[in-house]
């Protein structure tokens, strides 16, 4: 009886031991929109850099040592989150997701350019001595070059930086596990270079590599820059993407989504998800990070953000996130406290993360019960990183959340927002839930755009 007590009790520390040790963490970070020339002497109206008295606007308002609102990222407020970063579980941090806007859309010539981003990528290099950083372009970033590939050259293998030079993507493959990394170059999808050599060879390469990991068994991390899909600030479409290439997009992922086990974007500067759904099944989810910087734009700004995610080494399965933010409105009155905001599971209520789970949360947006109208203003309050808007958020606003969050298609979400509205303005209340026929006939658009 002693020996089978003793060798239950080993089995159960060896499980407790090997569950442990599946367990690691990742960062997810974006949208510095790095500003070198920011001043807390500068002028919002000269993109808070120092006016002489020629260009002086009269604006005489004192911005913060960390930043400000109108403004994008100062070097003190960057720093200040690296450091912040650097005391939470370094131990177990496997590598640093870095999802492109570095620089201001205001930086200058290419050499300026490429030296704002040498500035940060000395200061990760610093911060993560030990780690990798993933970083992918923004839109706001160059081209890729011979400089920024042997800028990057000591976090990506020589394979990666080869299609990396060429193209702005490339895959990571993670010896220790079967979890790949598959880092897109989502300015290819925009408009203008949607039909360019370059974006098709990336689709093509993206094709093989997705059929490669489905061959060996493993699992995939589709990093980028902007998601697929519209922006919920937006009643019509203002994707990032052109509609042919996020149409793609979206046939890749269902096609694949057994395998892709997490999808990564910023750009936004929101604290948001989206589901994508195949036959009106959540198939596949991708989370979007708010951003370093403050600025948005003039009237819906945001403060600081930063993302650690837990996930199972082994599978890739993110099993939990914690958002952390600063309050830069308090920072600029005394230090820089980055604080958490919530956990993910524990904030909304989930049981896991998942297509099915993250479906469901998205269902509870669409304000109805006074339950579902509290689960939408948490919602809100992280969209912004808890940053008070100015801007209130009625019934119609409420939907278009939802619909960019379920309707990934360009069409299917004017068709969303539209018939959200319609809906709303014959009920003759704004601010009041859809009615039954309205939700019927939302979830029809929704339906076939998953058919068609």
């Amino acid at each position: 009886m002693k020996t089978a007590n003793l060798v239950l009790t080993l089995i159960c520390v060896i499980s407790l031991t090997c569950t442990h040790a599946k367990t690691g963490y990742f960062w997810h970070i974006t949208d510095f929109h790095y500003d070198p020339l920011y001043t807390s002497q500068g002028d919002t109206r000269r993109h808070c850099r120092r006016a002489d008295e020629r260009g002086s606007s009269g604006h005489h308002r004192a911005l913060g040592r960390f930043g400000d609102y109108s403004c994008d990222s100062s070097l003190e407020l960057i720093e200040s989150a690296a450091r912040y970063m650097r005391t939470r579980h370094s131990e177990n941090v496997e590598f640093v997701l870095w999802t492109g806007d570095i620089i201001a859309a205001h930086t200058g010539n290419d050499d300026e350019k490429h030296q704002a981003i040498r500035n940060m990528t000395e200061l990760l290099g610093r911060t993560f001595s030990s780690h990798f950083v993933f970083p992918v372009l923004g839109h706001l970033d160059p081209a890729p070059s011979e400089s920024l590939t042997n800028m990057w050259s000591h976090w990506l293998p020589l394979e990666a930086l080869q299609t990396f030079k060429y193209g702005g993507y490339y895959t990571i493959e993670q010896k220790q596990s079967k979890l790949r990394i598959v880092a897109l170059n989502t300015n290819l999808f925009s408009v203008r270079d949607s039909s360019s050599v370059q974006a098709r060879r990336q689709w093509e390469w993206l094709d093989a590599v997705l059929d490669k990991a489905t061959a060996n068994k493993e699992m995939v991390y589709i990093v980028g820059h902007a998601a697929p899909g519209s922006d919920s600030r937006h009643p019509y479409d203002t994707s990032a993407a052109a509609a042919d290439a996020n149409a793609k997009y979206l046939q890749t992922v269902r096609r694949h989504a057994k395998i892709i086990a997490g999808q990564f974007f910023g750009h936004l500067h929101a604290d948001t998800f989206r589901v994508i759904y195949d036959n009106d099944r959540p198939v596949s989810w991708a989370l979007l990070a708010p951003s370093v910087s403050p600025h948005r734009d003039p009237a819906d700004s945001s403060n600081p953000g930063l993302r650690l995610y837990k996930f199972d080494t082994n599978t890739g399965k993110v099993l939990d996130y914690t958002q952390y933010y600063l309050d830069l409105a308090g920072a600029n009155r005394n230090l820089a406290e980055w604080a958490a905001e919530y956990n993910l599971t524990q904030y909304y209520g989930l049981h896991e993360v998942s297509a099915t789970s993250l479906h469901n949360l998205a269902e509870k947006l669409q304000i109805g019960s006074p339950h579902e109208t509290n689960i939408f203003h948490k919602y809100l309050r992280a969209y912004h990183a808890r940053h008070e808007s100015s801007e209130s958020c009625d019934g119609a606003c409420a939907h278009q959340h939802f619909c960019a969050i379920t309707c990934l298609d360009h069409v299917t979400y004017r068709h969303c927002v539209e018939a959200a509205a319609s809906a709303l303005a014959a009920a003759g209340d704004a601010s009041s839930a859809l009615i039954p026929v309205a939700k019927t006939v939302l979830s029809l658009y929704v339906l076939l755009a998953f058919v068609f």
